[in-house]
């Protein structure tokens, strides 16, 4: 069946270094091959606007002032986009929904698709819940909206019962980010290199796997590296001077495993709330051995509870060390839960995510 061609409008008013920004840069290179695509913004990171498709219009507000006021930038950005929209077009919300909802609400026509952006309390992922619900009211606030969009696109059944049984959300689409399988082959070594990869924020907790990792004080057996930027580095480095020789900061790098995947032999997550997250199905492609806290986010369901990958206790110190010391003394079983990993990715390839979602696309 012939698909027709959608005149898609992304809209992402804060294009910052996450996950948010791989995914928008994978959805806009895959729709733009057989749609008119647009995406607006108001940015001046210039690095991610270049891994974009020429053929994507970029409409870039890049008014400096706004970026400082996020709320103002997204009331002025989401006000700006509506008035450039065509009637036929299909705007696609990745982030800060909430004036567009509101826009719904007060009668805008326009077809609008939202994207959860981040972790939703949705009342099965008790731990997260707990950080979550000390969130900003306003927050909170603005899921209460999701029902006035013609679609919601999410990432996990939880959230969709969520969504709509409490939220009475009529259209909730469960797709999983893309993960391509890139390869990749590790071995026994005398010294392993743990790695951190993420934002340096407190909802991703990286004091608490620096903490751990330098209690354990096992350096003649791993090194720890830490890759990112972000509100904890000073905090980090701090916790960290007395240690310099085993811990490396990489600071921001553009595709960290794509650069560093040779040397790596553990990726570590600590969320204390967190989405898929990107890095865990990207470390599986390269074959890489994983550790990430049971039920927050999708780590469960990309582990498979443990058979693709580590888990422990969310928040609990010695859990996380307990893991840490059998990895390291099991490590070629760790490689052979990791390769396994790698053999599961077809869950996330183009078929069940991408081209799901643009079957899906085609029908509104």
């Amino acid at each position: 069946m012939k698909k027709n061609k959608k005149k898609l409008i992304f809209f992402c008013p804060q294009i910052s270094d996450g996950g948010i920004e791989k995914t928008l840069i994978n959805y806009l290179n895959y729709f733009s091959i057989n749609n008119e695509v647009a995406l607006v913004t108001n940015t001046f990171n210039t690095k991610q606007l270049k891994l974009i498709n020429k053929k994507v219009k970029i409409i870039n507000f890049k008014i400096k002032y706004l970026i400082k006021f996020r709320i103002l930038n997204n009331l002025i950005c989401s006000f700006l986009l509506v008035g450039i929209t065509k009637k036929n077009s299909i705007i696609f919300s990745l982030q800060d929904h909430f004036f567009l909802l509101f826009f719904k609400l007060l009668g805008l026509k326009k077809k609008l698709i939202i994207r959860t952006p981040t972790a939703i309390s949705n009342n099965k992922n008790k731990y997260e819940s707990k950080f979550l619900n000390k969130q900003h009211f306003f927050k909170k606030f603005i899921i209460r909206f999701y029902k006035y969009s013609d679609m919601v696109i999410t990432f996990s059944e939880n959230n969709k019962n969520y969504l709509k049984n409490d939220l009475k959300v009529k259209n909730v689409k469960v797709i999983y980010n893309y993960f391509p399988k890139k390869n990749g082959n590790k071995k026994i070594k005398r010294i392993y290199n743990i790695f951190f990869i993420g934002r340096l924020v407190e909802d991703k907790d990286p004091v608490f796997f620096l903490k751990n990792l330098i209690e354990m004080q096992n350096f003649t057996k791993f090194k720890i590296h830490i890759v990112g930027k972000g509100s904890c580095l000073t905090e980090m480095k701090k916790i960290s001077q007395n240690f310099s020789k085993n811990i490396k900061f990489h600071g921001y790098l553009k595709d960290p495993l794509v650069k560093l995947h040779k040397i790596i032999d553990i990726v570590c997550v600590t969320s204390k709330y967190d989405g898929t997250p990107n890095i865990l199905g990207e470390a599986l492609s390269y074959k890489i051995p994983c550790l990430a806290p049971s039920k927050v986010g999708l780590s469960n369901f990309l582990f498979e509870n443990g058979k693709f990958g580590y888990l422990y206790k969310p928040g609990n110190d010695q859990s996380f060390k307990n893991q840490i010391k059998y990895i390291l003394s099991n490590y070629n079983y760790a490689i052979n839960k990791a390769k396994n990993g790698f053999n599961s990715l077809d869950r996330f390839n183009k078929k069940n995510t991408l081209t799901k979602l643009d079957n899906i696309i085609q029908k509104i």
